[in-house]
């Protein structure tokens, strides 16, 4: 059985509330979960080998299959081939159970794949049902044994309950000491416990929690938006995602869209990838650059030096960009002299974000400034990472290709001997009947000549006529 992710991959998480649906599942079968979500795409999922490596037995891991497959953890699919008519087997694995929406879209985009005859959902086994029901039941019914068990209170003989210190209920007081009862020693009162710090806000997106409809439609359609001269890879890392959620949590999604193709010209990425240009360090970068919003006008209507709701140019971006042009004393040579005898000031901007740096100081090694350099060298890091990513990926995928070439031609071999050993006995039937065919005609002949010599000693008279009927 070959797996598929009924989601995007979030790594090996799994929720809380999978966690905490102990009425689905035992542990054997939480831990069989995990196991099977640890794995990506085209994971071939053997019982057997999983059982082994983990010191289980096969029937028990079957057991807890059946279980995630009725609590619909696992939807597993039938599919037929068009290419040679043969059916496989491929199991989509959801982190919580999958609703009927999602079992139809998945069905339909199966169905939609190149080389897809016939697709068809393959229910639980009855004694997979059956076992859930029974797992369902007895937490059912230890739950309610443990809600309907009491505290058991034990009195001493000739001594109230309040004496003996052990009643529910007791307070110490004036109406104790007046019924002659030590006062009891007060227990050390616990110290205060201390209020858990605030959690900082974080700008992304927690993780954990899945897409809505509407989240995964607008981000397809950012996405789409991108150029194909940019190379982006099929997986997209978690912080290109929680850019574009970002950008469509403050603008619309024709907004997003439209600064995306407008920055691809206006910051030069579509020179720098034709011949002869710079080209791209990052493509993952350069897509962060595209979608996230600009920190640098205070307006929070401005988009790119428009004012939105307007349609006339920020005037604080204006500001802005003749604040950054340098005074006619600046431009000189360092020691010129600017009016007052001092020497003009070295500046130098960034070159990405073209912010200047402090007047004497010099150009730090590549002229980018800190927080440039360090979205740089996080770019960096997250191409570094895809990198390996994609090029683990690709290992697996020829480690799938030579394992299903391997089959096929097992497969091959297989049909050749199946095809040779069917003709070898088609062709023994066939001596057979052709044996069978001549051994009834020569006991015909011979049944026919001794009915003749028999007829020939009855009626010998005959034998003349029979005779001259021959010559005539």
């Amino acid at each position: 059985m070959r797996k598929r992710s009924g989601r995007p991959p979030r790594f090996a998480a799994v929720p809380n509330e999978t966690v905490d649906d102990a009425l689905s599942f035992d542990l054997e079968g939480l831990g069989l979960l995990t196991v099977v979500l640890r794995h990506r795409d085209g994971y071939e999922i053997t019982l057997q080998e999983i059982a082994e490596k983990y010191g289980y037995g096969r029937d028990g891991l079957a057991g807890a299959w059946g279980m995630l497959q009725v609590a619909r953890y696992v939807i597993k699919v039938k599919i037929q081939w068009a290419g040679d008519n043969q059916w496989s087997t491929e199991v989509v694995v959801y982190d919580t159970p999958a609703t009927d929406d999602e079992v139809k879209e998945l069905l339909a985009s199966i169905a939609g794949e190149p080389n897809v005859r016939t697709v068809k959902l393959e229910p639980p086994t009855k004694s997979a049902r059956e076992r859930a029901a029974k797992h369902a039941e007895k937490v059912e019914a230890k739950r309610k044994a443990r809600r309907e068990r009491r505290k058991v209170d034990f009195d001493v003989p000739g001594q109230s309950a309040g004496e003996t210190g052990r009643g529910r209920g007791r307070r110490g007081g004036s109406e104790d000491q007046e019924a002659g009862a030590a006062p009891a020693t007060a227990a050390p009162a616990k110290p205060p416990r201390k209020a858990p710090a605030p959690k900082k806000p974080t700008k992304n997106r927690e993780p954990g929690r899945r897409l809505t409809q509407q989240e995964a439609a607008a981000v397809k359609q950012v996405e789409a938006a991108f150029p194909q001269e940019l190379q982006l890879p099929s997986y997209r890392p978690p912080v290109l995602r929680d850019a574009i959620l970002e950008a469509l949590s403050a603008r619309p999604l024709d907004v997003v869209v439209e600064r995306v193709k407008r920055r691809w010209w206006k910051h030069g990425y579509e020179e720098a990838v034709m011949p002869g240009g710079k080209g791209i360090g990052s493509a993952i970068g350069v897509a962060v650059a595209l979608v996230r919003p600009s920190m640098d006008c205070p307006d929070p209507m401005c988009e790119d030096g428009v004012v939105l709701d307007k349609g006339v140019p920020c005037r604080a971006c204006e500001q802005r960009k003749e604040d950054r042009k340098p005074v006619p004393g600046q431009r000189g040579r360092a020691g010129e002299d600017q009016g007052d005898g001092a020497p003009a000031p070295r500046r130098w901007k960034c070159r990405e974000c073209k912010k200047p740096g402090k007047p004497g100081t010099e150009a730090p090694e590549g002229g980018l400034c800190g927080p440039c350099r360090e979205d740089e060298q996080e770019a960096e890091a997250a191409a570094a990472r895809l990198r390996e990513e994609l090029a683990q990926a690709e290992e697996r995928q020829e480690a799938e290709r030579e394992y299903l070439a391997r089959e096929r031609w097992n497969d091959l071999v297989e049909n050749a001997y199946w095809e040779y050993a069917e003709r070898e006995r088609e062709a023994a039937e066939e001596r057979e009947r052709r044996e069978a065919e001549e051994q009834r005609k020569l006991r015909d002949a011979e049944e026919r000549r001794r009915i003749q010599e028999q007829i020939a000693r009855e009626n010998p008279e005959l034998l003349a006529y029979s005779q001259s009927a021959a010559s005539a």
